[in-house]
């Protein structure tokens, strides 16, 4: 499907953290943003719905996609925002209807759940990208960027070079409050392994790979996958464990090449190390280009990486590229 060719709409689904009853005026801030891109929105049943930390039971928030699957004026559906708990979707999706008729599912973070789950069942290219209201409801050219890739990633046909953009935010926000102004923290990829590798792209949240890694809905890491990570508001000591466990599960032994995103409000515990140099002490010595500081997280603006397609790292030339469908 190409995003440029016509008028889009979004559907927007709550697989977790209920935003929208919690800050609805950064919701529709986000929907005015996305409507002045020639887009439509189609709000999800459980828009503004809120139950404690979610917006509704698993198979409530399964239902509210699902519907947004089967409608055919859904051009592509959208995460509202992350959270902790759209693991507990999985097993109520409808993954028949989605392989059969495929739509780009998008976002992040805990969302990783949701979407290493669609790609172990159907094979389909999901992505790993924007959240509706975390990357949307912003002041700065952020928004812009981030929505640009987007679109870029789902049209691209041949190949696609990543842009590397000027600046980057690392704040936490406070989505109840106003956003007079965003950071501007000069942006910089950092190699800490240089080489070139092609592969399958697969990754996303670190964190919530714990929550689905050994169940059906973990793809497994294959070998030459080119393996993208990122982290948030985590300290030293669990960076090193989550670090750790992949290397016990004998993942850095299979992979080509490894992306590691920004790591927004990193607590180092006085170590003085960054997350990236801590991951390095956990794999050693590594025989595959590594590049850390990438675009693909927390921080703004978020880049969109699709998880299936073949891409090439070079870690030397700081270059991510996508090449051609797996």
């Amino acid at each position: 499907m190409s995003v440029s060719e016509r008028e889009i709409t979004i559907g927007v689904f709550s697989p977790s953290y209920p935003i929208t009853a919690f800050s609805p005026s950064s919701a529709l801030s986000a929907e005015k943003f996305v409507v002045s891109k020639g887009c439509k929105v189609k709000r999800g049943n459980l828009w503004g719905k809120c139950y404690s930390y979610k917006s509704g039971s698993a198979k409530d928030r399964a239902a509210e996609f699902n519907e947004l699957l089967y409608d055919p004026n859904v051009d592509c559906l959208m995460a509202n925002m992350g959270g902790f708990v759209s693991n507990g979707m999985l097993p109520y999706i409808d993954y028949n209807y989605f392989k059969a008729n495929p739509k780009p599912v998008i976002g992040m973070s805990d969302v990783t759940a949701l979407l290493m789950g669609l790609y172990a069942q159907t094979g389909v290219t999901v992505y790993y990208g924007t959240n509706f209201v975390t990357s949307y409801a912003r002041l700065s050219t952020y928004s812009d960027i981030a929505f640009q890739c987007l679109r870029d990633v789902i049209n691209f046909r041949e190949s696609f070079t990543f842009p590397v953009p000027d600046y980057y935010s690392d704040e936490v926000i406070d989505w109840d409050e106003p956003l007079p102004s965003e950071k501007k923290i000069p942006n910089k990829l950092v190699t800490l392994n240089g080489g070139k590798a092609e592969g399958r792209l697969i990754g996303g949240n670190l964190n919530t790979l714990t929550s689905i890694w050994g169940s059906p809905y973990m793809p497994e890491i294959r070998e030459g996958d080119i393996l993208f990570l990122e982290n948030t508001e985590e300290g030293a000591d669990y960076t090193e464990r989550y670090v750790t466990w992949l290397k016990l599960c004998g993942v850095f032994e299979k992979i080509g090449g490894l992306i590691i995103g920004k790591h927004r409000q990193f607590n180092d515990y006085g170590s003085g190390n960054k997350s990236y140099e801590i991951l390095m002490d956990v794999i050693g010595k590594a025989d595959f280009p590594i590049l850390a500081e990438f675009d693909c997280g927390h921080c703004a603006p978020m880049l969109t990486l699709p998880i299936g397609i073949k891409a090439e790292l070079d870690a030397d030339l700081q270059k991510l590229k996508l090449i051609s469908d797996i």
